[in-house]
């Protein structure tokens, strides 16, 4: 064969096996066709209804119509640490992946040495004393270094940088997603704990006016001073329930503060209170297709199984042979005006390969290691799908239940209010005496407090629902996982 075509073979070898990329070609897992939520959805009708494939606003707690709400959620997505510290590390990836793609070039480096040297002329099995030379030694030059990707390694390293930074991404967005829903909800539990205090010191008002009128009977001599100490005890009693209400009130104002990147004494914005918000009356309920879509946590899961995916091509490339290119050009000499000569220049190229022969098996065992990853990774993903629909599940099951809810609490609170005036009514005609008056202030305590947290768990539940949904986050103007966004400059002006 002429050293032309033997050459051109060559060429045409290198190139067939540069297009070789060993590991398995990632395809994204399909929607199952029996994937599904539940059967208990709220019917259209009900005080709160679903409509299928609805779009789930990115601002889908504005819908509570709380000018307070939204000052919050929009100032914890401008000022939370958890949230810039996710979208930090999503950069810090995307410049990993920069610094893993500039692997498929040449390297070029410029080298340059400066030396002093002695040579004996017995070293060079002469005489001794008979060459005798100290010199100095200059060199300066380009070096090029290029691995040739034969099998895909280096390809499929830069595939499981790529998913690793698509995985941060998920990552950031299910921050993003987490946070609006954490601040949300602590609105909701701090008004419902206020709502509570406020039910208490409202009980223990009317408990001190009876009180007053039990020692205005006692004076009178119409009942017993044992019914005046247990209006006292009935009292105290209430009274003493106020402490932990006010605790866990404070608790929800701190977390609240938290979330908004403030300390406690530094938090100074407005809160809401429970009689601000506005139920909404329609919700929107993506198709199951479209959850596995757009849910973080299931992205994230998704290329996280990418990531393994690739990783046996790198594992695989690793077994076998690797080429390299290197080249080098030099000017050297002994003294600098030697430098940048023509005779002072040289030159080198040549290629270098390598193969394992004996490594006691462990390429083998990071084959085997990278396929039970990737196994691994498979199971995560299916666990965390069917993770979410149960989550999407529960949130529709508890919209059906909380309007019969809320209103067998309404009742029983309508109930409990006109038995207490009745009580109150008979016993300053004497038809009552103090235990009955008591026993019914202590129900009406009772379903005022219960409303409240009824009240409270209506709007959970509906904020739920659109955590579910995977909080709407591709409906925002910009990219939450983004380190600038409209949010931010507002909020800071």
């Amino acid at each position: 064969m002429k050293p032309a075509l033997k050459s051109g073979a060559l060429a045409l070898i290198v190139v067939a096996l540069a297009a070789c990329t060993l590991g398995p070609d990632f395809t994204r897992p399909a929607p199952s066709v029996t994937m599904g939520y539940t059967q208990a959805v709220p019917t259209p009708g009900a005080p709160q209804s679903v409509v299928y494939g609805g779009k789930v606003a990115a601002d889908w707690y504005a819908l509570f119509h709380s000018d307070a709400l939204n000052r919050l959620v929009q100032e914890a997505l401008a000022r939370n640490p958890d949230l810039e510290a996710a979208r930090h590390g999503l950069r810090a990836a995307q410049y990993e992946l920069q610094a893993v793609s500039g692997g498929t070039l040449p390297q070029i480096d410029a080298r340059g040495g400066i030396s002093r040297a002695h040579i004996n002329g017995s070293f060079l099995y002469e005489p001794a004393g008979a060459l005798s030379v100290t010199g100095n030694q200059f060199s300066i030059g380009p070096t090029l270094a290029y691995r040739l990707d034969v099998f895909g390694g280096v390809r499929r390293t830069i595939e499981a940088q790529t998913a690793a930074t698509e995985r941060a991404r998920a990552q950031a967005l299910d921050t993003y997603v987490t946070l609006v829903d954490q601040v949300v909800v602590t609105a909701f539990d701090y008004a419902a704990a206020a709502a509570q205090v406020e039910v208490t010191r409202s009980l223990v008002k009317d408990l001190q006016r009876q009180l007053e009128l039990t020692r205005a009977l006692e004076a009178a001599g119409k009942i017993t001073r044992a019914d005046t100490l247990q209006a006292q005890t009935q009292l105290e009693n209430t009274a003493a329930t106020l402490p932990e209400l006010e605790r866990q009130r404070d608790v929800y104002r701190n977390a609240l503060a938290q979330l908004t990147g403030r300390t406690p004494d530094e938090f100074r914005m407005p809160l809401p209170s429970l009689k601000d918000f506005e139920l909404p009356r329609q919700l929107p309920l993506s198709l199951p297709s479209q959850l596995v879509r757009q849910r973080p946590d299931i992205l994230a899961a998704e290329d996280e199984l990418h990531q393994a995916s690739a990783a046996i091509g790198v594992a695989e490339a690793a077994r076998l042979p690797s080429l390299s290119l290197s080249g080098q050009y030099a000017q050297q000499g002994s003294r600098l005006n030697e430098m940048f000569t023509r005779p002072g220049g040289i030159w080198s190229i040549g290629a270098d390969w390598s193969a394992p022969i004996f490594d006691g098996g462990t390429l083998a065992a990071r084959a085997d290691e990278a396929k039970e990853r990737y196994r691994q990774a498979q199971a995560r993903y299916r666990s965390t799908v069917i993770a979410a629909f149960v989550e999407v599940a529960d949130a529709l099951q508890a919209l059906q239940h909380d309007a019969d809810s809320e209103a067998a609490h309404r009742r029983a609170l309508e109930s409990a209010a006109a038995n207490r005036d009745l009580a109150v009514a008979q016993y300053r005609a004497g038809k009552y005496n103090e235990l009955q008056v008591l026993a019914a202030q202590q129900q009406y305590q009772n379903a005022a407090l219960s409303q409240v947290q009824a009240d409270a768990q209506r709007f959970a539940d509906t904020a739920a629902l659109f955590r579910a949904l995977g909080g709407g986050w591709w409906n925002a103007p910009q990219d939450p996982a983004a380190l600038a966004s409209a949010t931010q400059e507002q909020v800071h002006d």
